[in-house]
């Protein structure tokens, strides 16, 4: 990704299964070290590096759920600063 700002957004509705290979391309993307997003003639290649800060958002409000990840990372070498690697579980399943 160049300095100037190259940015991507996409929107649509998709079923369990169509996110579970966006899901799968993510984590690989991560192993590989490139993430590449394509749509509507838009294109973006991200190369993730170093320290990544990882945010989960996971909300109920009545019937209204909200699940957002964000990955934040530099193209420089960073340290890690004031964020310490926190203990995080997700799962799949009710266990309560």
């Amino acid at each position: 990704m160049s300095s100037s700002g190259d940015s991507f957004k996409h929107e649509s509705l998709q079923d369990c299964e169509s996110i579970t290979k966006y899901i799968n391309a993510l984590s690989e993307g991560f192993v590989q070290g490139a993430l590449l997003f394509m749509s509507d003639g838009q294109r973006v290649v991200l190369k993730p590096q170093g320290l990544i800060k990882l945010e989960v958002e996971a909300k109920r409000k009545e019937r209204q759920i909200r699940l957002a990840l964000k990955f934040r990372w530099t193209e420089e070498e960073m340290g890690s600063g004031d964020l310490a690697m926190k203990p995080l579980v997700i799962s799949s399943g009710d266990q309560e």
